[in-house]
């Protein structure tokens, strides 16, 4: 093909055309760049495109060529380039024949006229794309509608778009307005001719056919009106009579009711196109609706495509709605989601045919108004000229920052809602969409890091950093370490949970998992395919692909980043590009252990860190070297600490800490820029120190570093400060120096040791003067100046609350170490700096005493967190917890004084009087406090259940940042305040039933569940700890009392003494401790060695092996969410009674043991769950508390041998009945149908278990009660259709339906059972095969709720009101059971009762409740019913009169 046919004749450059007062010309260099999209790394020049409007970047795929120009009628004329194709030319001269070539005819089909075929499937294309999510919740293909839509631009639209490419190009200077006014108003033209266009489509579409048929069953109606014109009135009335005889009467209602619902759909698709009509006028949607439904607008404009939404059958069908609606979603440079859906521009359907028309309607105006899909950007990042690909990098960082900003303001919880009808952008969905399969973003990232041009790349790094989630991520971690209270950071790879299994009873809450396998981050090399033999083909990109689309961040790793990084550094890169490329590496370390360990064995990489640290302008301060710090500090934390001491990288970054300290006013009189870089930079300094001392390294570094530590210790000017503005900077590095302190009591040896054999301690003697130091940033009441600054709550608020929080750690820190390891030994004398702390808490009134200073500082942090913002009440509380933990730990030393001991400084009196008042004083906060910060908990319980909604660690994949999760899911502050809270009511509750005269409450236990909900995997501790106070046995006794109470006492004869409420404590905290707390080891290595040549290992064994060697790195000070199970589910204390196989848990109760335990726990719940106000105990579904009680049948009936046991599970059965009846009462009956979905809320293979549990109560039961009430439960009206049926067909094959029990001893109600009567025709036609089977047979005699649901179903089915469809299978039904009576006589009795069936009285209140039998007409009736279900049959006729006589003769 010749290039004058592809460019047209506009691409000629022999004439002069000015574009906005440029002259471009044969010579232009401009000319050459601007318009052309080229994949990188073609060599081979192409022929100079034609500029249509504007010289703007337009982004389309390699496949679409270059910027093409239309062609038009005239004469082609071309320039000298063209005459020399190179490859691309075409020697053949058709000049000379093209003067007598014909077109070719194609034959012409008689049957089938196509002639307007392109009209109608453009008609029923616009028709799907308006209705697509009508009752459907996937989005149309866009791929597919491409093609259709290109066909729809009008022919004028074209012509006209032509006319302007030319018209704007030779336009001048000069004349520029004018030029700008004609597109413009051109624009217009077109787009009112394409409305038109699409009105007259949508106007069709409401309208009958007339323009032909496309198909042959449209001919043979046209055939058919055609002949019912040419006939007569009587013609057409004869034709019907003859044809109504000749059919059957129930084929005719089923046609007519076809008919009816035809032409309801014609009418209402009538209805729906007028709408869409005028819905056309205001704005032309029709390829946007996906985009639209993420588009926040105004509630009043109308608004096509979300109420499909809203229709969704599932949260995860409107979820996967919205993944793939924002592929539609169109963003302006800065990242703002557009909403300019009237310009045809914004649909993304634009090819090589079309190319000029959406060159123009994307440069009308200004250039970025228009905006960019996702994948547009990405197809540009392929661009040949370098500013458009660094264009659509910075595009892409902009959107995918703004996404992450606005899932962080988001409340904890997801934004997705069914009924959403304000169209509010989806910001998670559009995350999902980014990270996914289809744009490919890794690979794309991947190549352009490789881009020779230096702006590209630094842009393409800023890219990788935003989609890692630094910035976020590390707000996160630093608000974390500056409260003191988490030992371990924890890794931001997305996890997701293990399916659950019939072993732990289908209970959520299994072991985390990486989204993909570690060993998948780093592919066999061959080498070592080749060692071991295998001939497998090595891994493509697309191995990769699919790695990133599981983790982006594992994908980039194993596509080589590193290595790139590492090329980068040593090419001595700008300041920018250096200090993106680090924090990728933060960012990577912060993933996985796997991650961090690659770093690491990258060759010369954190050398070379280190060596630019040291070596580059060593006196200087920069965000490069503050973030090579923060670098190596994770990998510290990753086990990495010994490594980096012994090599001297840590004396290497810590050299600031060695230089001797200025003078405060020196510091202060630096530039405030310098100022700040300094304090960041000594922060991570501080940090990385505090690390190795948590590792055990460096405590005997104190003694070089104290000189430049005292001026951040000691308590400074703070008008100084404030004048200077660096107050919140001072108080920062003192926050992290006293951190530091706290991590050094840590390696002090206990206070009574004598013998000390570790060198790397800190000393007992300069302990003294750092407390010294540290009370006072307390001494509220003595400094002035300190009490005035905290009350005036002005700036430096926050970080004074947080050093006030670091000093009481410290000091808990010191005191720790005095606490002998053996809590019941005495202490041989107390240090005097013990009762210097309390005294000094004291006289300070930081805690509030014998209710007369109403004033203390526990009163003023408490305000804080209730009227501060977010950082403020984290660190009040931080404080709160700090205080109270000083407090309990000076009681108890002072309790674990020797007495005959005396005090060389105060006397054993005062001691008494201090131990008592620091008792009454922490007791009095206790109990005003402890109820406010309980509701505070309270509300926050269920903000971790978000997390979990879809899967995969939340709604989309990621890194940190909740894994796409609203509000950051357990990365956001919410979370972390919840967290705080809960620990400082944790203490509360602790100090509370700890004191033999406070009495247990409901509130308080409830409030521990409260807690649990909030456990992270970092809060191990606290989750044994409040089990420990949850499942005392004097909290079991209230429980037990609690249930006496409750019930009828003549249920409850017993109650359970002292020893057994201390078993079911252990069993229970055994149990949930195993259960819940239990870390997933890793797989036991081949103990075969490696090097064993007989040893051949597959490539699933390797896998096996990497991932172990990932393992191998204990005692780490950073926690990983796989391999453990936290956090809870809601129903997580439902796992006693569920649990059937603990093969892979090594508790030593067994099942029955701790079964028992967990039925009383759960009845006990249940007595004080009315009297509850929290969600923790209550909010459980029943359908989870029904389901476990199933599960504990299917182990066998040994546990309900024990009469107590019994006893407990069958008020268990009656409580769940009223549940279930008063939710019923709720929602209504017929609302209720369905209700409760077992195989959707538990598991989708409920039905297998079904199978299992009534085969077991068929074998094992012997018609046992509490087993039949808890089969026939599954029989109820308002469980699915799907798990009836299977329950039904389970107990009619193995002839168990006579063992259920009668109705009247079911659980819940009788009406549930009978009531709305039943119309699943699978289900009716099982109820006739069990009857005709004989399964029925011994369930009449004994009464069983079987038959009764039989004969109440099938009475109200077959002598019911029926038409169409119903009819026939009335007429199935009444035949099947007529010619089973008339082979069985047995069953005449059931037959009878059949016919004599009468609804209960309390249910139909139109009958008279004293009437027990049916009126004669009714009986009358209902045989004719059976007459016309004979439909003639004379055998059929006969029984049923035979039936008949019988009951008559009973009447």
């Amino acid at each position: 093909m010749k290039k004058s046919d592809r460019n047209g004749e506009n691409s000629s450059s022999s004439q002069k055309k000015k574009s906005f007062g440029l002259q471009i010309g044969e010579k232009d260099v401009a000319s050459s760049i601007i318009g052309g999209i080229v994949e990188k790394g073609f060599s081979t020049p192409v022929s100079q495109p034609q500029v249509t409007v504007l010289p703007f970047p337009v982004a389309r795929h390699r496949s679409h060529g270059p910027h093409w120009a239309p062609r038009t009628s005239s004469s082609s004329i071309h320039d000298k380039d063209d005459e020399d194709d190179g490859e691309y030319g075409d020697h053949t001269d058709f000049n000379l024949v093209a003067a007598n070539a014909k077109p070719i005819q194609r034959k012409q089909k008689k049957d089938l006229d196509l002639k307007q075929w392109q009209e109608l499937t453009n008609d029923d294309n616009t028709t799907k794309k308006q209705h697509k999510y009508n009752g459907s919740a996937k989005p149309s293909d866009p791929k597919k509608e491409s093609g259709n839509t290109n066909s729809e631009v009008p022919k004028s639209h074209k012509q006209n778009a032509g006319n302007v490419g030319i018209d704007a190009v030779e336009s001048n200077l000069d004349n520029g307005t004018q030029s700008t006014i004609k597109s413009k108003d051109i624009s217009r033209k077109v787009k009112v001719e394409s409305k038109d266009e699409i009105m007259m489509d949508v106007g069709e579409l409401s309208m009958p056919t007339s323009h032909g048929s496309t198909s042959m069953e449209s001919e043979i109606d046209a055939e058919n009106r055609a002949r019912l014109e040419k006939m007569s009135t009587d013609e057409i009335t004869e034709a019907q009579a003859e044809i109504m005889k000749k059919m059957d009467p129930a084929l005719i209602k089923i046609l007519q009711k076809r008919g009816q619902d035809k032409m309801s759909k014609k009418s209402s698709t009538s209805a729906i196109a007028s709408i869409d009509a005028k819905n056309q006028k205001e704005s032309v949607i029709s390829e946007t609706d996906n985009a639209q439904k993420m588009i926040k607008t105004n509630p009043n404009h109308s608004t096509t495509g979300l109420e499909s939404k809203s229709n969704a059958s599932s949260l995860w069908d409107a979820w996967s709605t919205n993944v793939e609606a924002a592929r539609d979603l169109r963003f302006s440079l800065d990242g703002d989601v557009l909403n300019d859906y009237g310009n045809e521009s914004a649909k993304g359907i634009y090819g090589s045919e079309n190319a000029a028309e959406r060159d123009f309607l994307r440069t009308e105006g200004d250039p970025s108004a228009i905006g960019y899909t996702i994948k547009e950007a990405l197809a540009l990042t392929r661009s040949v000229v370098p500013g458009q690909r660094a264009l659509a990098l910075h595009l892409l960082a902009s959107v995918l920052y703004k996404a992450q900003d606005n899932i962080c303001r988001n409340k904890t919880g997801s934004t997705l809602k069914i009924g959403n009808q304000n169209n509010i952008v989806d910001w998670e969905a559009l995350w999902a969409f980014a990270l996914g399969p289809e744009p490919e973003l890794a690979l794309s990232l991947r190549m352009c890091l490789d881009d020779n041009h230096n702006s590209v790349v630094i842009a393409c790094a800023r890219v990788i950093q935003c989609v890692l989630s630094y910035d976020f991520n590390e707000h996160f971690f630093n608000i974390s370490e500056k409260t003191g209270i988490y030992e371990k950071d924890i890794y931001t790879g997305p996890i997701f949970r293990s399916r659950p299994k019939i072993d732990v009873g289908f209970l959520h809450g299994g072991f985390w998992k990486y989204n993909t396998k570690p060993s998948n981050i780093f592919p066999f090399n061959k080498i070592m395919r080749d060692e071991e033999g295998d001939e497998e083909e090595e891994h493509t990109i697309k191995d990769d692909i699919v790695v990133a689309t599981q983790d982006i961040l594992a994908g980039l790793v194993r596509m080589g980043i590193l290595p790139r990084i590492r090329y980068l550094l040593e090419s001595d890169p700008s300041t920018a590009l250096e200090e993106t490329l680090i924090s990728i590496l933060v960012a990577i370390a912060r993933h996985s252990p796997t991650c961090a360990d690659a770093i690491m064995k990258c060759e010369r990489l954190v050398q070379l860190i280190v060596h630019r640290f040291t070596t580059n302008n060593q006196m200087g301060v920069d965000f490069i070297k503050i973030k090579s710090v923060t670098l190596i500090k994770v990998l510290a934390q990753s086990g990495r600490c010994k490594e980096f001491v012994d090599n001297g990288t840590f004396q290497k970054l810590t050299w600031h800490l060695y230089r001797c300290a200025l003078g405060i006013d020196d510091w202060m009189n630096k530039e405030t820029e310098k100022v700040k870089l300094w304090s960041t930079l000594l922060i991570e300094q501080l940090r990385f120190w505090k690390v190795c001392l948590q590792y055990g390294y460096c405590a005997s570094y104190f003694a070089d570093m104290f000189p430049a530590l005292f001026i951040w210790l000691d308590v400074p000017s703070f008008e100084k400060l404030r004048g200077k503005n660096v107050i919140n900077e001072f108080l920062s590095i003192t926050n992290e120096a006293y951190l530091v302190l706290e991590g050094l009591t840590r390696t002090l040896p206990n206070f009574y040791l004598k013998k000390i054999d570790h060198s790397e301690t800190w000393s007992w003697s300069n302990v003294g003067p750092m407390i010294d130091l540290a009370l006072k940033w307390v001494s509220l009441k003595s400094d002035p100046e300190l009490f005035t600054f905290l009350s005036l709550k002005k700036e430096g608020l926050t970080p004074m609350l947080w050093v006030i929080s670091a000093v009481f750690h410290m000091l808990f820190g010191v005191l720790k170490s005095v606490f002998p390891e053996d809590n019941s030994k005495k202490l041989p004398w107390l240090p005097d700096f013990v009762p210097k702390i309390g005294l000094h808490i004291i006289k300070n009134e930081l805690l509030s005493f014998n209710k007369v200073n109403k004033d203390s500082f526990f009163d003023f942090l408490s305000q804080c967190r209730h009227e501060s913002d977010q950082e403020t009440s984290l660190a009040s509380v931080c404080c709160l917890n700090g205080l109270i933990s000083v407090v309990v730990l000076i009681n108890k030393l002072i309790n674990l004084n020797n007495t005959e001991n005396k005090v060389s400084s105060i006397e054993h009196d005062n001691i008494t009087i201090h131990e008592k008042i620091l008792t009454d004083g922490i007791l009095e906060c206790c109990t005003s406090e402890m109820t406010t910060f309980m509701k505070l908990t309270s509300s926050a319980g269920q903000l971790s259940q978000s997390v979990e909604m879809f899967g995969r660690g939340g709604p989309a994949p990621g890194v940190g940042v909740g894994w796409g999760a609203a509000g950051g899911g357990f990365w956001s502050s919410n979370i972390l305040v919840a967290q705080m809270d809960a620990r400082l009511v944790l203490q509360l509750v602790e100090i509370y039933f700890k004191n033999p005269s406070n009495e247990v409450t409901v509130e308080r236990i409830s409030c521990l569940f409260d807690l649990l909900l909030l456990v992270g995997p970092r809060d191990r501790g606290i989750m044994d700890k409040t089990l420990g106070i949850l499942l005392q046995p004097s909290n079991l006794k209230f429980l037990d009392v609690s249930i006496r109470n409750s019930l009828d006492q003549k249920t409850f004869e017993w109650e359970y003494t002292e020893e057994e409420l201390l078993t079911f404590s252990e069993n229970l905290i055994s149990h949930y401790k195993n259960r819940w707390l239990n870390i997933k080891k890793s797989k036991s290595k081949s103990k075969v060695k490696p090097s064993d040549p007989s040893s051949k290992k597959t490539r699933f064994s390797l896998d096996t092996i990497q991932e172990d060697v990932d393992q191998s790195i204990q005692s780490t000070l950073v926690t990983e969410w796989a391999h453990q199970r936290l956090p809870l589910p809601n129903h997580w204390f439902l796992s006693p009674i569920s649990t059937v196989d603990l093969v892979n848990l090594p508790v030593k109760p067994t099942f029955p043991e701790v079964a028992r335990s967990g039925l009383f726990f759960l009845l006990g719940l249940e007595a004080i769950s009315n009297h509850v106000s929290s969600n923790s105990i209550k909010g459980v579904p029943v359908i989870w508390k029904l389901h476990v009680l199933s599960v504990t049948l299917f182990a066998g009936l040994d546990l309900l041998e024990e009469e107590k046991t019994r006893d407990v599970y069958s008020t268990l059965q009656e409580s769940y009945g009223k549940i279930l009846d008063k939710k019923i009462s709720e929602i209504g009956s017929k609302n209720s149908i369905d209700f409760l979905k077992f195989d959707q809320e538990i598991h989708d293979s409920y039905t297998t278990f079904i199978e299992t549990l009534v085969e077991n109560f068929a074998g094992a039961s012997y018609g046992n009660l509490l087993y039949g009430r808890q089969i026939s439960m599954y029989l109820h009206r308002c469980v699915g259709g799907q798990i009836r049926l299977s329950t039904w067909n389970a107990l009619s094959n193995i002839r168990a339906l006579e063992l259920l029990p009668p109705l009247e001893k079911c659980l819940s109600q009788e009406e549930g059972y009978l009531e709305p009567p039943e119309d699943d025709e699978m289900l009716l036609e099982a109820y006739v095969k069990s009857w005709v089977c004989g399964a029925l047979d011994k369930s009449v005699t004994r009464n069983s709720v079987s038959f009764t649901l039989v004969i109440h179903h099938l009475s109200d089915f077959i002598f019911g009101d029926h038409v169409g469809d119903k009819v026939s299978l009335r007429n199935k039904l009444a035949k099947s059971i007529l010619r089973d009576y008339s082979r069985k006589s047995e069953h005449e009795g059931m037959m009878v009762k059949l016919i004599q069936y009468k609804k209960p009285a309390s249910y139909q209140q139109k009958l008279d409740q004293a009437e027990d039998l049916l009126l004669l007409p009714e009986i009358e009736r209902r045989f004719m019913v059976l007459r016309e279900a004979c439909e003639g049959n004379a055998t059929l006729l006969s029984i049923v009169e035979k039936l008949n006589n019988t009951i008559m003769k009973q009447q």
